[in-house]
């Protein structure tokens, strides 16, 4: 039998903390920082240097994309892209794509998943 690995999922500093069994002065300072700077970046990342964070990630060993506190927030350029894609997506319909070939399967579903249109073996 072969098992598919999972793939890497986001968590919280606190979870690695707790992995690790310490206490949050303990965590803060292997990090390299204080505690009201651990805290800080537990609730406000963004008030965090950049050194700091670098600094924790590479104690870590981990992709800033692992770690909630550290992955890197959209600019709003980029937020509003996003969102302009949904609204389009959603007033002409979501092209369905096969999960293992990736090719289009020619059904057009709305934003509530029902099918409106289907050129499905035609």
């Amino acid at each position: 039998m072969t098992t598919t690995p999972l793939p890497p999922i986001t968590r919280s500093l606190e979870d690695y903390r707790r992995e690790q069994l310490m206490s949050v002065d303990e965590w803060a300072a292997h990090l390299g920082m204080t505690e009201q700077t651990y805290r800080r970046m537990l609730a406000n990342p963004e008030s965090v240097r950049m050194a700091t964070k670098r600094k924790a990630r590479a104690i870590l060993k981990v992709s800033p994309y692992l770690v909630r506190e550290f992955y890197p927030q959209p600019s709003p350029t980029v937020v509003a892209q996003a969102l302009e894609a949904y609204r389009q997506g959603n007033a002409d319909g979501w092209i369905a794509t096969d999960p293992d070939s990736g090719e289009t399967t020619g059904e057009v579903f709305d934003g509530a998943g029902r099918l409106i249109n289907s050129q499905r073996g035609a």
